[in-house]
């Protein structure tokens, strides 16, 4: 006897093919039968008794409270509830209907200045350089044009399929800086990069749109935002003028502030997929034709219990149908976690292994980039667990 569970209608058709010999058209069509989904609705108008008739028709487990739904069954059952649905509620048959393919989908392509990133098969290492003094990990190391040229070409050597070039820190406490003091920072190693290694995807890390002009003019492909558009309200227009990659990333509160402030939430993820679904209107309503990437802001203002749960419930992103993107290295949460269960305090450069960890989970629940400090290590590990997850499915 064994107990199985599918993630993926294709793990479930390779299934009834190879275990049962089932037809393959049969095994193909039958396949959404056996990946099974936990929907919750929130605040809709639709009449409970409704809702638990047309649930008990599609031979659907149901729940009700406080206005919000629950609906339980495989994916065949629910499509089954939403032909029933249409009739009462169009709109939100059709949003659970796509929402159900939005988070099956677990392949993309980001195309830009005539290049492209596959994402899905090999998870994408994002490589940090910061050109600051003051960041957490490695302020100052890289602070000299000289020095952060040669430390994106050892990234690139070691397996890094972007570099991300940031020239102002955001750990806690940190203070803002001009756009002007960021070009001066940022510029010289952009111009450098580009030279050197010409194809090579290149993010900038600000989110200030004076500076994401000049990067990309100067042949930056990707805007790193750890705002999500929040800081400055003409970011939105400025990518969208010019249609490229942009990184979305959740916050709340400033860097700033966060040591001050009180960080509270009800359900970290739920918030979080809110505020995304919020920004991302804004970001269609400014006629932005690019590729977003979803980051959820792990220690963006957020406790360490938070960054945990942002982790273990990843795979909930996977929601709004685009690539995932998870920046968790030598955080301060995971020398928390290593101090309380093993007695031992680390400096952020000594939280490789823990930072791996945590990554770990983050890509088998769905993020499709890493942004890194350890390229090397972080390519290496990520060979195996590519390989493992992957098997089997493409």
């Amino acid at each position: 006897m064994l107990v199985k569970h599918f993630e993926s209608k294709e793990s479930f058709y390779r299934f009834l093919k190879d275990k049962l010999g089932v037809f393959y058209r049969e095994a193909y069509d039958r396949s959404h039968e056996g990946v099974f989904y936990v929907i919750y609705i929130k605040k809709q108008d639709l009449k409970p008794e409704v809702f638990f008739s047309l649930g008990r028709q599609a031979c659907l487990h149901t729940f009700y409270g406080e206005g919000s739904f629950v609906i339980c069954g495989s994916e065949a059952k629910i499509k089954d509830f939403c032909s029933l649905l249409v009739k009462e509620n169009k709109e939100l048959a059709l949003n659970i209907l796509q929402t159900i393919q939005n988070y099956r989908k677990r392949s993309f392509k980001i195309q830009y200045n005539r290049k492209i990133l596959p994402l899905g098969i090999k998870t994408a290492v994002m490589g940090v350089l910061n050109v600051t003094p003051d960041s957490f990990s490695d302020g100052g190391l890289y602070f000299k044009p000289t020095d952060a040229v040669k430390k994106a070409l050892r990234m690139v050597e070691e397996g890094a399929d972007i570099i991300d070039i940031g020239g102002e820190s955001t750990r806690p406490g940190s203070q803002r800086i001009s756009a002007q003091e960021e070009l001066q920072r940022i510029l010289p190693v952009l111009k450098e990069v580009r030279k050197e290694l010409p194809n090579l995807w290149i993010s900038v890390d600000t989110y200030k749109s004076e500076v994401a002009e000049v990067c990309l003019q100067e042949g930056a492909d990707i805007i790193n935002d750890i705002s999500g558009g929040t800081f400055d309200p003409n970011i939105f227009n400025l990518i969208s003028k010019h249609n490229c990659p942009y990184v979305l990333t959740h916050i709340k509160g400033r860097p700033e502030t966060w040591k001050d402030m009180p960080i509270v939430y009800e359900d970290v993820v739920e918030e979080i997929a809110s505020w995304f679904n919020s920004r991302l209107e804004s970001l269609q309503e400014k006629g932005y034709k690019g590729q977003v990437i979803l980051d959820p802001g792990i220690g963006f203002g957020k406790l360490p219990e938070h960054n945990i749960e942002i982790i273990k419930r990843f795979d909930e992103f996977r929601l709004f149908g685009l690539p995932l993107m998870v920046g968790l290295s030598r955080k301060s949460f995971i020398g928390l976690v290593i101090e309380g269960l093993l007695k031992k305090k680390t400096e952020p450069q000594e939280r490789l292994y823990g930072s791996l960890g945590a990554l770990a989970l983050a890509v088998i629940k769905g993020a499709h980039i890493v942004r890194v400090h350890d390229v090397r290590q972080t390519r290496e590990f990520l060979a195996l667990l590519d390989t493992v997850r992957t098997y089997g499915e493409f």
